[in-house]
């Protein structure tokens, strides 16, 4: 097949074109996109990850599901089942299945949200490629795509992506069984799955949007983009609500923010800071949570429980988003101090 010569600029997913061209093709599309249609940006970088999925299945020898459960959320969890998920990479999975999932039924479109999830995307793939094509692969540092919708040959682009991409998805299947190794044994697989998973290097911002899927889940309302204290959010009776961006003030007069402030309802119950993956988590307990629980201004004082000693805030929270593992003990899972005690 003669190849187009359809980019707009270089694109970030060009690492992919020669081992994973389907791959390379979407995620330049959603690049494309995201300054004219964040709907179809979201759309396209969900339909990359459900690819990944399907190869992972095929080089993994993964036998297909029933028909009746072949959905991308169990094929997931198969993955997951067979240990060839890790925490970070089910995380990011689920997150563009889900947001993609918004942007089909409810029309989602946040172009803020979008250019998180582009690097997102991008990290996803760097990792798919560390662990399923070229083991010493080196990424480029991520950038964020110019905005090209006034490009007079604009329209005419995407349309030639979209009509090369579509006929990528119909041999993506074959092309790989010729082109890949399918005989790589489980364990050097999950081996190399957890290196490639050492070198991830999530940003803060990406960091914050896995954060907030995690708080959803255990039933706080979060969305760290539109739940900020800037944009007029305050807490409410019988809502259980997670604030960005909470004004504090330290002794010393000086300002400062918490990633979020939990509310029980008109209750402050608790700080949290959010990192990014390769920072020591323990050291943020001990000085921003600290600083934020002593910091609570006067104004805010009727949202508090009690005082305890200095601590305004009971329960202080530090975590980067990556679980706690014992061989990256300071850098992995969710710190927490009790500052009643």
């Amino acid at each position: 097949m003669r190849e187009m010569q359809t980019h707009i600029e270089h694109s970030n997913f060009t690492f992919l074109s020669n081992m994973f061209p389907a791959l390379e093709k979407q995620g330049t599309l959603a690049e494309n996109y995201l300054h004219s249609d964040p709907n179809s940006c979201i759309y396209k970088m969900g339909a990359l990850a459900e690819t990944i999925v399907n190869y992972m299945f095929e080089l993994d020898n993964i036998p297909p599901l029933p028909d009746e459960k072949n959905t991308l959320a169990n094929r997931i969890k198969a993955l997951k089942r067979e240990g060839l998920l890790t925490r970070e990479i089910d995380d990011i999975l689920y997150l563009l299945r889900t947001k993609r999932n918004a942007a089909v039924h409810e029309g989602y479109d946040s172009f803020n949200d979008c250019k998180i999830l582009l690097k997102m995307t991008h990290t996803l793939s760097v990792w798919f490629m560390q662990v399923y094509g070229d083991y010493s692969y080196k990424p480029s540092h991520f950038m964020l795509p110019n905005n090209n919708r006034n490009q007079t040959n604009y329209d005419k682009l995407i349309a030639e992506n979209e009509k090369l991409s579509s006929e990528l998805e119909k041999v993506k299947a074959a092309s790989l069984s010729a082109l890949l190794d399918t005989s790589v044994k489980e364990m050097e697989r999950k081996k190399q799955a957890n290196k490639a998973l050492n070198n991830l290097k999530l940003s803060e911002e990406e960091t914050r949007l896995l954060i907030d899927e995690q708080l959803r889940k255990v039933g706080w309302e979060a969305d760290s983009q539109n739940l900020r204290y800037s944009s007029g959010t305050r807490p409410q009776k019988g809502r259980n609500i997670a604030i960005a961006e909470w004004p504090t003030e330290s002794k010393m007069g000086k300002s400062g923010k918490a990633d979020y402030v939990l509310f029980i309802g008109l209750k402050l119950a608790a700080v949290v800071e959010a990192k990014s993956i390769h920072k020591d988590v323990p050291s943020v307990i001990d000085n921003q949570c600290r600083e934020y629980s002593l910091g609570i201004k006067n104004e805010h004082a009727s949202y508090l429980f009690d005082i305890w000693g200095d601590y305004k805030a009971p329960f202080l929270f530090a975590t980067n988003g990556r679980p706690y593992l014992k061989q990256l003990e300071t850098k992995s899972g969710v710190w927490f101090r009790d500052a009643r005690l």
